[in-house]
């Protein structure tokens, strides 16, 4: 018998990380493509998933470090990719409010989301990501953010 504070195990995903980028390219293909992509999907795992943001200096703002646009970019979609991966490819999941805390300078280099969906409801879904510089273990960034899942 499961107790009340015990959470259910997550379901595995319904999606791989081939199809995820397949997905990602037909309907985001100002992402790069195969052939060029900005955002590399690294794992899909149960109501999880690692997304690195591939380093180019178009991303830096002046001091030399990576931009809050950029940040905020690899958090909302890192959220998306991570919920895509428990409910299928529901292209018009859309964001309905992110907040984030930039902490540290990251430096020029590839940044990596960690993101953990903490909950999807039918209407809601519900994560946070933590954004790390590629090598450190230093938190650069913490963000939390709710999608809206379309009706069937």
């Amino acid at each position: 018998m499961k107790k009340p504070h015990q959470k259910p195990e997550a379901a595995a995903p319904v999606l791989t990380i081939d199809q995820m980028h397949a997905f990602l390219d037909e309907v985001f293909p100002q992402l790069g493509g195969k052939d060029n992509r900005a955002f590399i999907v690294e794992d899909i795992s149960p109501m999880a998933a690692r997304v690195r943001m591939a380093y180019h200096n178009r991303q830096l703002r002046p001091g030399g470090t990576i931009s809050g646009p950029a940040m905020f970019t690899l958090a909302d979609l890192s959220i998306y990719i991570a919920i895509l991966g428990q409910i299928g490819p529901v292209g018009h999941c859309v964001t309905t409010s992110l907040n984030i805390n930039f902490l540290a300078k990251p430096e020029p280099r590839d940044l990596i989301a960690y993101c953990h969906v903490l909950k999807i409801g039918k209407r809601l879904a519900i994560a946070e990501v933590s954004l790390f510089s590629e090598g450190s273990e230093d938190l650069v960034a913490h963000a939390t953010g709710t999608y809206s899942i379309p009706s069937p």
